[in-house]
């Protein structure tokens, strides 16, 4: 990892903030893909310092070898070098399909739209972790964010994506973020998995925590709808403007829609929706928390009204 790199993550957990102060257009130091282009340059700076060392040698080393006997001089293995995103082998039988990430998302075709609506939980995160539709975030993600729930679960949060924490671990809101979330709910005398189910609209994370494309909310919408409707819940919490606009069909803002109850229909039902604030948002703008608290207040009151 280069100097530069090196030293902003020192600076980060010396001020305990963490990247999540990282702005969405700024480049992110912790990607798969600077991680890998770091690697790949301090391999580069290595391998000339080996060679600047050992050139005036070079003359009486390969004489020496001449005298050996070709049977007797070890073969250095060769080096398998892995990005960070090659996290499964692939055996030599196995056609590798190449995937041309400059591409645009695409929605599922008919078929695989009719597995989706008929799959249990096992069998839609099984299509998630295959799932091939955005070659953008196939070609950069870590791992897959299905979702976490249990079947006792009545409130469910909608998030916006994986960050990097998220796809390092494969599952939703970890790290800082996560933490502060179990620390809403826990006020709330609320748990996570046993009373709250959370997913994302999108299961991927998009290259250095950009926004999520249109595309790319189009084509996992199949697969958030179908968790909606198996987790069935009677209340659900929008954590993001994304979610709030793909959900209720609009486009304002996070700040206008939070603070009135909402409605979502699913499998042509209509649930109370409650609209919030992001917990990274939070970790940004502190001010927000207030605002947050008093949104999963109003979410547990209407949990409690419905028992």
């Amino acid at each position: 990892m280069s100097m530069k790199n090196s030293e902003a993550i020192r600076l980060w957990m010396a001020m305990e903030i963490g990247p999540y102060w990282i702005g969405r257009d700024d480049e992110d130091p912790l990607s798969p893909a600077a991680i890998a282009q770091d690697e790949s340059e301090q391999r580069s700076q290595e391998v000339t310092q080996v060679s600047l060392s050992t050139q005036p040698k070079q003359a009486t080393v390969s004489a020496k070898v001449a005298q050996v006997p070709q049977e007797q001089i070890p073969q250095t293995p060769q080096r398998v070098q892995f990005t960070p995103t090659q996290r499964v082998t692939t055996p030599p039988s196995a056609t590798v399909k190449r995937i041309d990430a400059s591409a645009p998302a695409k929605e599922p075709d008919s078929e695989t739209i009719a597995r989706i609506h008929t799959a249990n939980w096992q069998e839609l995160g099984s299509m998630v972790a295959s799932c091939q539709l955005c070659p953008t975030l196939v070609q950069n993600r870590l791992s897959t964010v299905f979702g976490t729930a249990e079947p006792t679960a009545r409130m469910v949060i909608v998030g916006e994506a994986p960050g990097r924490d998220e796809d390092l671990q494969g599952k939703p809101f970890v790290g800082k973020s996560g933490e502060l979330l179990e620390n809403i709910l826990r006020a709330c005398g609320l748990k996570r998995g046993s009373d709250v189910a959370i997913i994302n609209v999108l299961k991927c994370r998009p290259p250095n925590n950009r926004d999520p494309q249109d595309d790319e909310i189009r084509a996992c919408s199949h697969f958030l709808r179908r968790q909606l409707e198996i987790l069935n819940p009677t209340v659900i919490v929008l954590a993001s403007r994304f979610a709030a606009q793909k959900l209720l069909n609009t486009e304002l803002s996070t700040g206008k829609l939070r603070g009135s109850v909402h409605k979502v229909e699913i499998a042509g039902r209509s649930v109370p929706a409650v609209v919030t604030y992001h917990p990274s948002y939070l970790l940004r703008s502190p001010v927000a928390k207030n605002d947050a608290w008093r949104d999963f207040c109003a979410a547990k009151d209407l949990l409690v009204q419905s028992a």
